[in-house]
């Protein structure tokens, strides 16, 4: 195997209940506006799945769980050779992960620079 996927979802519940320390529901994702559980996945390179984390609740962001679950055994597969893609919802998950390279424009003097963030 040359690498292996590292991807995040949500599995929707309408059974589920918790509240967070600041009174929001724990198992409600805003970022899918939806109840539900956090699952991290392993995947070869044909889709396989190879496997799959314990449900994090729905609030739980990707980088989170994953730290939690996946991190510590592919920085180990990782030292051995086998590298890890992800999507940039795991920034900041170490060299071990790669992800896809932030946009770039040309500057006048045809330098390419990196895209900042997007600022409310």
């Amino acid at each position: 195997m040359t690498h292996a996927f590292l991807e995040g979802t949500l599995i929707a519940s309408d059974r589920l209940a918790g509240v967070c320390e600041n009174g929001n529901d724990q198992w409600f994702s805003k970022k899918h506006k939806a109840f539900g559980g956090n699952i991290q996945f392993l995947a070869a390179p044909d889709g396989t799945p190879l496997w799959i984390s314990h449900v994090e609740p729905g609030s739980t962001p990707d980088i989170t769980a994953a730290r939690i679950h996946a991190l510590p055994a592919l920085h180990k597969a990782a030292a051995e050779g086998l590298p890890t893609l992800a999507d940039k919802g795991y920034l900041g998950a170490g060299i071990t992960i790669r992800i896809p390279a932030a946009a770039q424009r040309a500057d006048p003097n045809g330098h390419f620079t990196p895209i900042p963030p997007r600022t409310c």
